[in-house]
């Protein structure tokens, strides 16, 4: 069936009701802490400008970005909300983080000098949340070094603690590593506060440690792929009560058949063994679906899972229709999601790519128009 309002060769959906849902999971498993939205990456590829509307809509306390540059977009399309970047800033980005009033992380001595000098020449105040490594090993400041750190950031007349935060790294799978990481933090803000130091907002557990049941001490929550209905690879057996938000769709570019003998797309890799019906779909590597699905993966029609045949190539990709009949130009394909009672979850994807259904969601390029609906 062709939606309306939807004249695309390939498309994305986003359903805001399923946000909105999977944010009042989240709400009930964080308590009383605050939540702290993770829209970096695009969303997850969900389209973070759309998607922090609604969130903020619904009452989350911050956002959460990689960079710089993705809360500038927020910025400039008018969102107001609070915003922390999660990844060190650059002497180059300081001024950006000044005048855009954002809460970027800090764990070394570097970046809170220059963060400093650009708070001092705009004549305001930034907040900074200090990151400690407890245990990831990517970024923070080492537990030798964190309570100085905030001391420091104390001291200062033109930066405040708006947080001290951590990352887990195997919640949910290694609870002896965990409580290792959330030892380390609880050490630190022991530290801090003997030394009269507000910690700010104390924050360590993301999407996985909520569905672990790990809400420690802490001030607010960070969920990223649970607010888009997703869950970690050790999750899959749990029902969350999550609503998968994004679902891919494509018509047909072109219905033909292929006798027995023909082949196929670059390297000729599919051959047909019988007569067969193929229909060509306007989607493919150059919108983020890759060229590992050659021969690889399914979509639905009908409500029937037909197989992916060929290779894949920058702009198309091949489905063999065989048994499926009556397949029209107004019938639509799903990619990921549900029709007529069938389903491709972002999670079979990610198996048949070898990797973990976020990576699927967020390798989905700006080409494939977003169409939101119910969002705010």
């Amino acid at each position: 069936m062709t939606v309306a309002g939807s004249p695309h060769r390939a498309w994305i959906e986003i359903d805001h009701a399923a946000i909105r849902s999977n944010l009042g999971v989240i709400r009930r498993a964080a308590g009383t802490a605050q939540v702290i939205a993770v829209v970096k990456a695009n969303a997850y590829g969900h389209g973070a400008v759309a998607v922090s509307r609604t969130l903020v809509a619904a009452g989350v306390e911050r956002l959460a970005v990689a960079t710089v540059g993705e809360a500038a977009e927020l910025r400039a399309a008018g969102i107001e909300a609070a915003i922390l970047v999660l990844w060190g800033v650059g002497v180059d980005e300081a001024s950006i983080v000044s005048e855009q009033r954002l809460e970027p992380i800090v764990y070394d001595e570097r970046a809170i000098v220059v963060l400093e000098a650009a708070a001092e020449r705009d004549g305001v105040r930034i907040g900074v949340h200090l990151k400690l490594d407890s245990g990831l090993g990517r970024q923070g400041a080492t537990p030798d070094d964190a309570a100085s750190l905030a001391a420091r950031i104390a001291r200062s007349r033109h930066l405040h603690l708006a947080g001290t935060m951590s990352h887990l790294a195997v919640p949910g799978e290694d609870d002896a590593y965990t409580e290792v990481q959330l030892l380390q933090l609880a050490r630190l803000l022991d530290a801090m506060r003997s030394a009269g130091v507000d910690p700010g907002l104390v924050h360590v557990s993301a999407s996985g440690g909520l569905l672990a049941g790990t809400v420690p001490f802490a001030d607010a929550v960070r969920p990223g792929l649970a607010l888009y209905g997703l869950q970690p690879a050790w999750t899959a057996d749990r029902d969350a009560g999550l609503l998968p938000a994004l679902t891919l769709r494509a018509r047909a570019l072109r219905l033909f058949e292929l006798r027995a003998g023909g082949a196929i797309g670059y390297g000729l890799r599919f051959r047909a063994t019988r007569d067969t019906r193929i229909a060509t779909l306007g989607i493919g590597y150059g919108d983020g679906w890759p060229r590992v699905h050659a021969g690889n993966g399914w979509v639905l029609v009908r409500g029937r899972r037909a197989p992916v045949v060929g290779a894949i190539s920058m702009d198309g990709l091949t489905v063999d229709l065989d048994g499926i009949d009556g397949v029209t130009y107004d019938d639509e394909f799903v990619l990921i999601g549900a029709q007529d009672g069938a389903s491709i979850t972002t999670d079979a994807v990610a198996a048949e790519r070898r990797t973990i259904n976020y990576e699927v969601t967020t390798a989905l390029r700006d080409r494939l128009p977003r169409l939101h609906r119910g969002a705010d």
